[in-house]
């Protein structure tokens, strides 16, 4: 009787077929999940910001600068805070686009339809901000958008608008 030492040809080859077939399964979730983490990490950059420029709309409204000087305020503070805030999509650019659109909706809705139309034509990963100022009678709103890779809400763009006065 012979003794074997080693492995047959067969069983070599019926290890990696294995090993393939794993691999098939395995590697397409984890590219998923890693745009998931990228979509996530935009949307948090984003919502963390309009939190961040409501309080100091706040600020700034206390210290009563004009609607238009909030504005530029908002820009340059903007400015001055996002310099280690990354694109989760690009590493070559900021995470969010510096300025601060004026917007003229006189309702939420049509401030998030102008947030949306806004982040569409922008870099995916980069947020953009707009400030719709109070006027007689209608509520202001600041707002950013974010245009991702995955779908929320049936739609490719994030949206988040908080009401001011």
């Amino acid at each position: 009787m012979k003794r074997q030492s080693g492995f047959t040809l067969i069983e070599l080859l019926l290890v990696l077929a294995i090993i393939g077939i794993i691999s098939a399964i395995a590697i397409p979730a984890l590219l998923g999940q890693r745009a998931r983490a990228r979509d996530k990490s935009a949307i948090s950059n984003m919502d963390g910001r309009v939190g961040d420029l409501v309080g100091q709309y706040d600020k700034l409204k206390e210290a009563g600068l004009t609607a238009s000087a909030i504005r530029n305020s908002l820009g340059t503070y903007l400015t001055k805070t996002s310099g280690a805030d990354m694109n989760p999509w690009s590493l070559n650019s900021g995470a969010f686009v510096t300025s601060i659109t004026a917007g003229t909706a006189s309702t939420q809705s049509g401030a998030v339809a102008a947030l949306r139309t806004l982040a569409g034509n922008k870099t995916k990963g980069k947020a953009v901000f707009q400030l719709t100022p109070p006027g007689s009678g209608t509520p202001g709103f600041l707002g950013g958008a974010v245009l991702i890779d995955g779908i929320v809400n049936n739609s490719h763009t994030v949206v988040k608008v908080t009401a001011i006065e």
